[in-house]
Order: C-alpha cells, then sequence, then structure tokens
C-alpha cells in the first residue's frame, strides 16, 4: 500500500499588519515573551541582548509602512529568535503567539523577485500558501529572512 498523503512542513505563523506570515519551524530557534518594559524600547534601539547572544531585530511593521504603528504596553509582546542560512540571528517582533500551522509542499508556490514590482510584501517574502478552510481563504506569505536582512 501507498502513502498518497502529501508531505506536511511545520511553519510558525503570525500576524504583522493584516497580514500572514510564516518561518519553517527549523529556523525560529525560541519565542521569547517579552516584559512591556523590553518591548517598548527594542523598536527604537534595533538590537536586544538574550542571554550571550545580541539579535537584530526586524521591525516589519516599519518595512511594510506601518510608522504609525504603537507598540502597545497594555499587552507583552513576543520575540521570535529565527536563523537565516549563514546562522545569523533574528527577532521579529510580534504581539500575539505564533501559531504552528502544517502545509503541504502543494499548498506553497514560490514568488519570483522582481525589481519592476517594488511592493514591501513581495520583497520579504520567497512563497506563498493558499489555504481553504470551510469557506474562509487564507494567504500566507513565507519570510526569507535573506531578502528582508540583505535588500536589492
Amino acid at each position: 500500500m501507498h502513502n498518497n498523503e502529501s508531505q506536511l512542513d511545520k511553519f510558525l505563523v503570525f500576524n504583522i499588519a493584516d497580514y500572514l506570515f510564516a518561518l519553517p519551524m527549523s529556523d525560529v530557534l525560541k519565542v521569547v515573551n517579552l516584559s512591556s518594559a523590553n518591548s517598548k524600547s527594542l523598536p527604537t534601539m534595533g538590537l536586544v541582548q538574550i542571554g550571550k547572544y545580541m539579535i537584530k531585530i526586524l521591525d516589519l511593521h516599519q518595512y511594510l509602512g506601518e510608522d504609525n504603528f504603537l507598540y502597545s504596553s497594555d499587552h507583552p509582546s513576543f520575540l521570535l529568535v529565527a536563523h537565516n542560512s549563514q546562522r545569523e540571528l533574528y527577532g521579529i517582533l510580534v504581539d500575539e503567539p505564533p501559531d504552528i500551522v502544517e502545509l503541504s509542499k502543494e499548498t506553497i508556490r514560490f514568488l519570483p523577485r522582481s525589481s519592476n514590482y517594488r511592493k514591501p510584501i513581495i520583497e520579504m517574502v520567497s512563497h506563498v500558501a493558499v489555504l481553504s478552510e470551510e469557506e474562509v481563504v487564507k494567504t500566507i506569505f513565507l519570510l526569507d529572512l535573506k531578502r528582508i536582512a540583505e535588500p536589492v
């Protein structure tokens, strides 16, 4: 008997500026719950130290042009600590804990990087996955840390 199930990969999915983004679980080292005091100073510093590691903060809100976004001190933020292929550490601030989602290879499509199309979201993602669940369609953009860290 053959197993016809498609191969599933696990991703950490999080919401930023009304977009759903994902990182492969293999790229995420940890999710840190930050205190309000830390999370307020993080965007201005651009760096955070966790243990012996200095981690560069990727402010995706600012990258998407959400300059008026205010980091709320009413609830703690979370920091996703991930690494790129060169093992450089990056932190992504999110307001809510991320979800673990399994995506099949069939739902993931490659997004070519085009110099003609200058939308910030296209500049920072490499693939997109479209999920349909009970008449609700979700589009999840797979972040490419190399694209964000080294813009064209």
